[in-house]
């Protein structure tokens, strides 16, 4: 399905928003996080990444379910911000269960599961 102007414009705001709208942890979060050795941070995510670009997310980072044309073909997002790696893709919100997942670097989108590799890089 080719994209049209109004795809587009959709998908650059839904962007802008991811982006715009990460917000910092609250402070009970930031409690359990110093709270965690370096090493049990990076061994927790250190097996995702971007398949695009290789970014790889943080415990703090945050996406926002968000209703989303292309490619998800979402209408019902109900505005939770989560780490969406935390719980392999599923809306605490609203139950959603997310198949494609935005790069918060790159911008592209990417089949949820595909971020997952196989051994640490």
């Amino acid at each position: 399905m080719p994209l049209n102007n109004t795809s587009v414009r959709h998908l650059l705001g839904l962007t802008i928003v991811l982006t715009l709208f990460q917000k910092s942890l609250p402070p009970e979060e930031i409690l359990i996080k110093e709270s965690k050795s370096e090493e049990e941070e990076k061994s927790e995510f250190s097996r995702i990444r971007c398949p695009l670009c290789k970014w790889q997310p943080k415990a703090s980072s945050r996406w926002c379910c968000a209703p989303c044309e292309y490619p998800e073909y979402f209408d019902n997002g109900c505005s939770t911000f989560w780490n969406t790696f935390a719980t392999l893709g599923l809306c605490p919100g609203c139950q959603h269960q997310w198949r494609w997942t935005i790069c918060l670097s790159c911008h592209g989108w990417s089949l949820h599961e595909d971020w997952y590799t196989k051994e640490a890089e």
